[in-house]
């Protein structure tokens, strides 16, 4: 079990744990870390790297603070009483990056891929379209839903509709929680639906639904899940992230190649999901070594602008701290 154990960072600060180089340089002082984790499919990574007792062997006692939304999570970031975050970039952490909060990307986590993963891609129901859906134009009029908490769908969903000529005036989009999409669609409430997350494999064999155009085949390799940094790390000894860091990416490599938490296990019995369907999911649409690509990021920057979401002209390196993540690929 992770631990639950709250400190607040003046607690940790008089305590001197999260001083330069505390517990990693001597080995024998312990680092709390509070990390923002939701119980999902997508944090097998971390959860294996937890497991396998990396983050231990780097000298770290991590807590977990599971399922309190990123709205949430932004000011405990910023206010030193959450250290960790994984996370996706929209509006609501560019807006409080300008408006001064210390948070920063720190490395990249998640892709959409044109080979592997449903995420970016339009679900229907295989009785409303029997043959499928190639072409947008198909699904004009259509009503499409979108996850309500962030735009990262609408902004895939907008990508697939100007390919094939098209706006999102176009369809009727539907803002809906991402766990409520499958039940509106098999309902009748909407007619498709944009995936978010990865974990949704099991649920499409076992309800039917049928794959129509996806943004990866547009946007591939397109990141859009990071580890953001708070007050705490960004403030304190580069090496204390950068052994987070490349904790994490050990177990997201053995992840890769085929190495499965015990958390996916608990997870599939939780929401009474066929584990060995879910061993067998896709996994290369995680980063093997977190590379940000801010290329990537300028362009949804520009369309969160075009959509007054942010301000313009943005420049996406000041949302990024590369320096923990080129220590971590300088270790061994």
């Amino acid at each position: 079990m992770l631990r639950r154990t709250f400190l607040t960072a003046p607690a940790l600060a008089a305590a001197g744990v999260l001083s330069p180089g505390a517990g990693l340089a001597s080995g024998t002082s312990r680092i709390p870390l509070r990390v923002s984790a939701s119980n999902h499919l997508s944090l097998c990574p971390f959860y294996l790297s937890y497991e396998l007792g990396y983050f231990a062997d780097a000298g770290f006692d991590v807590e977990v603070v599971k399922d309190i939304g990123t709205a949430q999570t932004l000011p405990l970031l910023a206010g030193g009483k959450v250290d960790v975050s994984f996370t996706g970039f929209g509006p609501s952490v560019v807006n409080a990056i300008v408006r001064g909060a210390r948070l920063r990307l720190v490395a990249a986590r998640e892709t959409i891929s044109p080979s592997c993963g449903v995420a970016s891609t339009v679900f229907l129901s295989r009785r409303a379209f029997p043959q499928g859906v190639r072409d947008m134009r198909q699904l004009k009029g259509a009503r499409i839903g979108v996850n309500d908490q962030s735009p990262r769908t609408t902004f895939w969903l907008d990508t697939m509709l100007q390919h094939d000529g098209m706006r999102l005036s176009d369809v009727d989009v539907r803002k809906m929680p991402e766990n409520e999409k499958v039940a509106a669609l098999r309902a009748g409430g909407i007619d498709a639906f944009v995936a978010t997350e990865v974990s949704l494999n099991p649920e499409l064999q076992q309800f039917g639904l049928v794959a129509g155009p996806s943004a990866a085949s547009l946007l591939p390799n397109s990141q859009f899940s990071f580890i953001l940094f708070g007050r705490v790390l960004l403030d304190g000894d580069t090496a204390t992230g950068a052994h987070f860091l490349h904790a994490y990416f050990r177990g997201a490599n053995e992840f890769l190649h085929g190495r499965t938490p015990r958390f996916l296990d608990e997870f599939a019995t939780k929401n009474n999901l066929d584990a060995k369907l879910l061993r067998r999911g896709c996994r290369a649409t995680f980063s093997a070594d977190g590379t940000i690509d801010l290329d990537d990021m300028r362009r949804y920057i520009q369309w969160m602008a075009a959509h007054d979401m942010c301000l313009a002209n943005l420049d996406a390196a000041a949302f990024v701290d590369n320096r923990f993540l080129e220590a971590a690929h300088a270790m061994k």
